[in-house]
């Protein structure tokens, strides 16, 4: 791996997840990452959009916490079957990177109406089409049409999901769960054990979510704990 920068801290910021917290990360540039190398940032908590690797340091605060299905175990909820029956018409396709403007449309739109806020292009393509560790695509078609797309880091353990955008007029699909359901069984066809979601925060709705898929282990003071450990501990 080579390193643009060295590893910096941002200025403290409120917390977009936690209203009665402030949010600090640590980040830096690199580029050339293999699975392996991957594999241990991803055990040391960082993530990455673009070439930069980022993972929260926030002061007093610990609620960011990694989190990764175990994949040979899964099998998918009762409302998670639910959704996958919606999604029979639905095709799935796994592909090398490869941008197409269609996709900046549906990410603009998405992130237009799910969350009020403005893209442009050149950082859409910086972002998520300018790799630094082993990267591919998923993407998602209903009656021809693309309806969301995910991009995906592999490391040596399994596949880690960067970012997942949906055109919101398909919603009915739940496109959301549908990605994590279609990711999770492309980890697994691949033989690999755990599927990274990112960050889980319990007390976060826009966070939590990821708990529904298990069972998972979550990273706490670096090492992987089930999550039956985890719900022990008073």
């Amino acid at each position: 791996m080579r390193f643009l920068s060295k590893p910096e801290l941002s200025p403290g910021s409120k917390c977009p997840y936690l209203e009665d917290r402030s949010y600090q990360q640590e980040y830096f540039a690199g580029i050339g990452a293999g699975s392996d190398q991957f594999d241990v940032l991803l055990n040391d908590r960082w993530r990455r959009f673009g070439v930069i690797f980022f993972r929260p340091v926030c002061p007093g605060c610990k609620k960011c916490v990694p989190i990764r299905v175990i994949t040979g175990e899964f099998s998918p909820s009762s409302s998670q079957r639910r959704v996958l029956k919606k999604n029979r018409e639905t095709k799935v396709i796994f592909r090398d990177l490869t941008y197409r403007p269609e996709f900046f449309r549906v990410y603009e739109k998405h992130s237009r109406v799910k969350f009020q806020q403005d893209v442009n292009e050149e950082e859409f393509f910086r972002n998520f089409f300018q790799p630094a560790v082993p990267s591919f695509q998923s993407e998602f078609y209903f009656e021809n049409t693309l309806i969301g797309f995910g991009i995906l880091d592999q490391a040596s353990s399994g596949l880690s999901s960067v970012y997942f955008s949906y055109d919101p007029d398909y919603s009915s699909l739940s496109p959301g769960t549908f990605s994590i359901l279609a990711e999770i069984e492309e980890t697994r066809r691949r033989g690999l054990p755990y599927y990274y979601s990112g960050y889980y925060i319990e007390e976060c709705s826009k966070m939590a979510y990821k708990g529904r898929f298990r069972p998972y282990e979550l990273l706490v003071d670096g090492k992987w704990i089930s999550e039956k450990s985890c719900q022990k501990k008073p």
